[in-house]
């Protein structure tokens, strides 16, 4: 999606309150969460083991070949804290790759809010995108989460690029460098060809990851293929992705009285794309793929933020919303043709519908086969947006991965090892291996299973009384060592979205 609010300053956006004594337990001298199923992140088959950590780190990872058998406990004292995992799955802590933090916040006017959300579902580790001027307010953010004075996940800043000629690229892209951000970000403004080479190499001297965010107002000749010549390691979304494997065209076709500025005629002619590009397994559509994986590119396709253009009456009454939306994104989600454009279902068709689902149906052939022959795939959801809420539209873009093709355990891996792999932080995170940072999650049912024990909310089961129960919805989310009740993080989200309703119906 593209940024709705660019005006906003740090002096205007709230910084995350200071994480209370009982909120979060630990790091500990030794944490030792003993019996549960891991599923270590890689494409490891699932193991039952007992992990140990020392105050923030894995320090050894013992297999329980016999589960009803434990090997013996490691001795612990009154400083160590003992998890009892049996009947659990244990995850690596999820990496949500694409976030617009400031835009977000200043819709609700809290990161309590949204970094409960994100971490009520196991996320541990998010990618902001940010425009240089909230970058202050980013970073300190930044330095609160590693600090762990707030209830936060581990922030990855990553800034647009704003600059019109080479010279000046290659200088911006130095002093962020300076200034600490993960990594680069390009695509909002839109760059020249020129100006977008000059800052990509520098970018590759200085090693840093760079991600586009494509949009339909890309310029003719940096489509995802030409930026990924030119050196971009990973593209989002979906703009600029199929131009590559047009034959018969250059350009894609518009209705004579298209403008891209129209959101609503965006996004419907946006559900006419892949339609109009190779077929798949085709010599020319096999080509460009192929030279995708050796440009060693990562596709972040936020499949989630765009599930409302094949299914809105569906997306917009998802059962988690009435608890858990912020009536500051509700407003946001409410269609106008003045006030709100980046909320574009206003008379949305059937026919629309139908076209999407066809264009997902292409796009999702693509990414999974490119996942087949080895190439990233990571779980960016951009959620904030179209109905689409953090954690719940995490969640959603997971289970919209398994529908493209992804075998779960290479849709974990997407949402954990191959996000770290993105920012060049898999010697740390991603996956649960002795000498990594000790962030997890604990679920009490099997996600390889249903994905959909991982939403907040959890999902209907039906128990040996023949009585329809709530089961699963993350246990314990541990970030740093740092133990998080997942279910307790929820209930402040309900709590500060119920708050923020009466507000509203009282200054009425």
């Amino acid at each position: 999606m593209k940024s709705t609010d660019s005006s906003s300053t740090p002096a205007q956006l709230p910084l995350t309150p200071p994480r209370p004594k009982d909120e979060g337990q630990g790091p500990f001298q030794r944490l030792i969460i003993e019996g549960g199923v891991l599923v270590d992140g890689t494409g490891n088959p699932p193991y039952h083991a007992t992990i140990i950590i020392e105050q923030n780190r894995i320090v050894e990872i013992r297999r329980n070949r016999f589960p009803d058998r434990l090997p013996p406990r490691p001795e612990h004292g009154p400083s160590d804290k003992l998890i009892n995992a049996r009947d659990t799955y244990i995850l690596p802590g999820f990496i949500d790759t694409h976030i617009r933090l400031t835009n977000i916040t200043s819709l609700t006017g809290s990161t309590e809010y949204l970094f409960k959300l994100f971490m009520g579902h196991g996320i541990t580790t998010i990618g902001v995108l940010t425009d240089e001027n909230q970058l202050d307010w980013v970073l300190e953010l930044q330095r609160q989460s590693a600090e762990n004075t707030a209830s936060a996940p581990r922030i990855k800043a990553l800034v647009n690029l704003n600059v019109h000629t080479p010279d000046e690229a290659r200088a911006k892209v130095k002093e962020l460098h300076l200034r600490g951000v993960t990594g680069i970000r390009g695509g909002e403004p839109q760059l020249s060809r020129e100006v977008a080479k000059a800052a990509l190499e520098e970018i590759k001297k200085l090693g840093l990851p760079v991600t586009w965010n494509m949009t339909m107002g890309q310029q003719p000749g940096l489509n995802a293929l030409d930026l990924a010549r030119l050196g971009v390691s990973g593209i989002s979304h979906w703009y600029g992705m199929a131009e590559p494997f047009f034959v018969d065209r250059a350009l894609r076709r518009y209705p004579a009285g298209f403008t891209w500025t129209d959101s609503r005629e965006r996004f419907r002619q946006g559900g006419r794309t892949w339609k109009q590009a190779a077929p798949p397994y085709s010599d020319h559509w096999n080509k460009v793929l192929n030279e995708f994986l050796a440009l060693d590119v990562t596709f972040e396709p936020t499949f989630d933020i765009y599930e409302a253009a094949r299914d809105l009456m569906g997306v917009s009454r998802a059962e988690w919303l009435d608890e858990h939306l912020h009536p500051g994104l509700a407003r946001s989600f409410t269609p106008s043709r003045n006030t709100n454009p980046f909320a574009p279902f206003y008379d949305w068709t059937t026919t629309d519908e139908v076209e999407w689902r066809d264009n997902f149906r292409l796009w999702m052939i693509f990414i999974n086969e490119y996942k087949n022959r080895g190439g990233r795939v990571v779980a960016g959801a951009d959620s904030g947006y179209l109905w689409a809420i953090p954690g719940f539209g995490f969640v959603r873009n997971l289970e919209l991965l398994q529908e493209a093709g992804l075998a779960p355990l290479e849709v974990i891996s997407s949402a954990t090892l191959q996000g770290a792999e993105l920012y060049h932080s898999n010697t740390e995170l991603g996956s649960l291996e002795v000498g990594k940072l000790a962030d997890l999650l604990i679920v009490d049912r099997n996600p390889l299973e249903n994905l959909k024990v991982l939403y907040g909310t959890g999902v209907n089961s039906l128990n040996e009384d023949d009585v329809v129960t709530r089961v699963g919805g993350v246990k314990y989310t541990i970030k740093d060592g740092i133990v998080f009740d997942a279910k307790a993080l929820l209930a402040d989200v309900r709590k500060i979205a119920k708050n923020a309703r009466a507000r509203q119906v009282s200054s009425a």
